[in-house]
């Protein structure tokens, strides 16, 4: 969304607040400013549905829910099928669709709901999304290795581990609690650092840190590999333009790839 000057310096403290502190800061230089506004959007699932911002693989998994006093988008309904033919990556997640991003900093928590038990459970963040098999995502999970619990980028019928094998860090969710997620990447610089639970210890490290500016812009989207999970309370400040084509979805089960 983009707001009026009086919502948007509301909601600028709100993300603030949440992005807790400078090192969530994003500190690029800038690129034209010609080529691109600055947004601070913040998004707590207010209504019933899914609002014209979101577009999904399969909109039926996906519903808001309510619980006390937190709504969120969750992915109601585990998908129990085959991986997505080409190069393995999350098949299930809901893209951001109203712009693009460049450099920006993005907090939300997310939930996996399914047993903390089964190894590789997981939750996705994406970024520099430029369709369906060119893509950043941060996979958090409670295993580690060269796929779980590491940043990964699609390079169209191939996928790198970003994070070296020295790099690897303890497993970032074990459990069905709620855990906040920060994201924060400057292209300029060319890095990617990922927080979990920042809101309890805001001088914690990164879990993650990598450089990489494969992908200047791209779409920022939430999901799963093929786990039940929710997220909440998603804010992201960052450079951004307008979309020239609305995001590449993969097609859905049942639905063979267009030729």
């Amino acid at each position: 969304m983009r707001c009026s000057p009086a919502i948007h310096c509301a909601i600028l403290g709100l993300t603030i607040a949440i992005l807790v502190g400078c090192q969530a800061k994003i500190q690029s230089t800038p690129v034209d400013r010609a080529s691109y506004s600055i947004v601070h959007i913040f998004e707590d699932f207010a209504l019933d549905s899914p609002g014209e911002a979101w577009s999904f693989r399969t909109p039926p998994l996906w519903r808001i829910t309510k619980e006390g006093d937190r709504r969120y988008l969750e992915m109601a309904i585990q998908p129990e099928r085959p991986m997505m033919a080409g190069v393995r990556r999350p098949q299930e997640y809901a893209i951001y669709s109203a712009y693009e991003f460049r450099s920006f900093a993005l907090a939300c928590y997310a939930r996996v709901d399914n047993d903390p038990a089964i190894r590789g459970r997981d939750a996705c963040i994406f970024f520099g999304r430029r369709d369906n098999t060119h893509l950043y995502y941060v996979h958090l999970s409670n295993y580690s290795d060269q796929w779980h619990n590491n940043i990964i980028r699609v390079d169209g019928e191939t996928r790198a581990s970003l994070l070296p094998v020295d790099a690897r860090s303890r497993p970032a969710i074990t459990d069905n609690q709620w855990h906040r997620i920060d994201v924060v990447r400057d292209v300029d610089e060319g890095t990617i650092r990922v927080w979990v639970d920042l809101d309890r210890d805001p001088d914690l490290p990164p879990i993650f840190e990598v450089t990489d500016r494969t992908y200047e812009w791209g779409f920022i989207g939430l999901g799963s590999f093929d786990d039940h999970v929710s997220f909440a309370q998603v804010a992201i400040e960052g450079q951004v333009r307008s979309p020239a084509v609305p995001p590449v979805i993969d097609p859905p089960p049942g639905r063979a790839s267009p030729e």
